[in-house]
């Protein structure tokens, strides 16, 4: 049986945009089981047909969830949402990969990404032209809080102001890197 407290959780999670994660952050910046993702996963079926009911596509994979209109061709067109949400990512990378930092420096609760390195990724050569080819307007930390933090792509450790990839951000990713982006498997680096 569906709680209804989570059940109207999730509704708004879902309905502003954001994805749900098998995992979240506590308050101590550990990675802890999502209630919200654990209720979907107990009532899959119920949740499915809610959706589907008001014309949404209902995206379940092992470790996030998120709604679509019905329709909607994934493999054919991507949203400007989305696609601002790829190019950050890849700027990202870009930076972990000019800096020799390891991958798990965006997916350990340990590590993340600071405010001073998104300026430090702002001041690289490429990232003006990318994010104006991208139709990104604005600064960049804006745009990563906007589009990746509320969306819940990139997590925001409260203690450190320092953000690390979720489940979803991770799978974003790592299509990105599957996409041929230059990657260093052997040391595990971007």
């Amino acid at each position: 049986m569906f709680n209804a407290v989570l059940s109207k959780e999730i509704f708004q999670e879902l309905m502003n945009g954001k994805i749900i994660n098998k995992h979240r952050l506590d308050n101590s910046a550990n990675f802890v089981e999502n209630e919200l993702f654990i209720e979907i996963m107990e009532n899959e079926r119920e949740y499915r047909i809610q959706y589907e009911m008001s014309g949404y596509e209902f995206e379940l994979s092992d470790t996030f969830v998120f709604i679509r209109e019905e329709g909607f061709d994934n493999k054919i067109l991507k949203t400007d949402v989305t696609m601002r949400a790829y190019v950050l990512l890849l700027l990202i990378a870009k930076y972990l990969n000019a800096q020799n930092y390891r991958f798990t420096k965006l997916t350990e609760a340990d590590g993340g990404i600071s405010d001073a390195d998104i300026s430090s990724i702002s001041a690289m050569k490429d990232t003006g032209e990318l994010m104006e080819k991208a139709g990104i307007k604005g600064d960049l930390l804006g745009n990563i809080k906007n589009v990746l933090v509320k969306r819940n792509i990139l997590l925001e450790k409260a203690s450190s102001s320092s953000y690390i990839l979720s489940d979803s951000g991770n799978a974003f990713l790592q299509e990105l890197i599957d996409s041929n982006i230059s990657i260093d498997p052997v040391n595990n680096s971007v």
